[in-house]
């Protein structure tokens, strides 16, 4: 049977016996406390129609939810479904009372007026149970709530964390240092340049670290920075490509997601002048954004965990954004990203 909240059963057995004693108490009057019999079997068939009737009732309940879920769509929900168990309870009570008219057990004879009775009773139950309903669901959803927002909560100060480790990586800043030791002698001009694109790496860093979202163009920005330093280091054995759509710039990515794409790349593929590792970056046509790199594995397998991969489905799940997309064959890696309409998701002043 569908439930309407946790606590339907107890909300049943609170309010169904009351009633059932009290419309059964209206129909047979004194005979109904004074008959074991008729008090036994009037108990049991009403208990019957009227456990029936409030699973019905409930099944309205969660057919008004599913269609009417909005928050402000409430008063219209409830209204809608009020309206339903007066009639499923009016129906109910009229049944009762025409059952035991029916049946020459229970030697009643119809009274209308006590039908009328049974049927006010009836409906002043179910605005008391759905009055108890409501404040029990809107309890375990504000509940639901409050416990996936301090979830939520763990889960970004986390992923705040484990972004901060990565960038204060020491093997990334002690490569981009040995690098600008090298230029120093050898290119003082390129050396300054150098300087002046790790400043730019890490001042993103610094201010994107709890920021939950940035523009593709600012992404970009540093992604270019990103790469100067490491073509500095691999040379000719490392080639970007890059190819954005102008009116895609100001649409919204979680930030470092393609500086972990481009370092994973890096990580676990081989890169040689003869055979350099090539990553593309381009945007299609449904506002997604691939970021591919041709397949050419080192021989000695690197270790991977897949935390990178993984951080970034984790922030897309986090800000209710459709999944990212992961593709392989023999010669390509392709990761698919989702890009974000500002008007989905306000930017962070960062």
């Amino acid at each position: 049977m569908p439930y309407y909240t946790q606590k339907d059963k107890w909300i049943i057995a609170i309010f169904l016996p009351p009633a059932i004693l009290l419309i059964n108490s209206l129909i047979f009057g004194s005979r109904y406390w004074h008959e074991t019999v008729l008090f036994v079997w009037a108990g049991i068939i009403s208990g019957i129609i009227g456990t029936l009737s409030w699973h019905l009732q409930i099944v309205v309940a969660v057919i008004m939810q599913q269609r009417y879920p909005a928050y402000h769509q409430t008063f219209r929900r409830i209204i809608i479904s009020i309206c339903c168990y007066i009639v499923i309870t009016t129906v109910t009570v009229v049944l009762i009372f025409q059952l035991y008219h029916c049946i020459t057990f229970f030697r009643y004879q119809l009274n209308l007026v006590h039908m009328a009775w049974g049927i006010c009773a009836g409906i002043i139950t179910d605005l008391l149970g759905a009055s108890f309903h409501e404040g029990v669901a809107f309890y375990e959803k504000w509940k639901r709530m409050t416990d996936k927002a301090e979830q939520l909560k763990k889960e970004n100060l986390q992923t705040q964390l484990d972004s901060l480790k990565g960038q204060v990586n020491p093997h990334f800043l002690f490569n981009s240092l040995n690098s600008l030791s090298s230029l120093i002698n050898e290119d003082p001009v390129q050396a300054e340049k150098f300087v002046d694109e790790l400043s730019k790496v890490y001042r993103y860093l610094l201010r994107n670290n709890t920021d939950p979202l940035t523009s593709l163009g600012s992404e970009m920005q540093f992604v270019q920075s990103y790469y100067h330093l490491l073509k500095t280091r691999y040379g000719s054995s490392l080639l970007l490509q890059t190819h954005i759509e102008p009116h895609l710039e100001n649409y919204l990515l979680p930030p470092l997601t393609l500086q972990m794409l481009i370092e994973n790349a890096v990580k676990h593929n081989a890169m040689l002048k003869h055979q350099p590792l090539r990553i593309s970056i381009m945007t299609t046509m449904s506002n997604r954004l691939i970021i591919s790199n041709n397949l050419q594995r080192k021989t000695r397998e690197v270790a991977s965990n897949k935390v990178g991969l993984s951080n970034i489905a984790r922030k897309y799940q986090l800000l209710k954004q459709e999944g990212i997309e992961i593709r392989e064959d023999e010669n390509t890696f392709s990761v698919i990203i989702p890009l974000i309409r500002q008007e989905a998701m306000p930017l962070s002043k960062g």
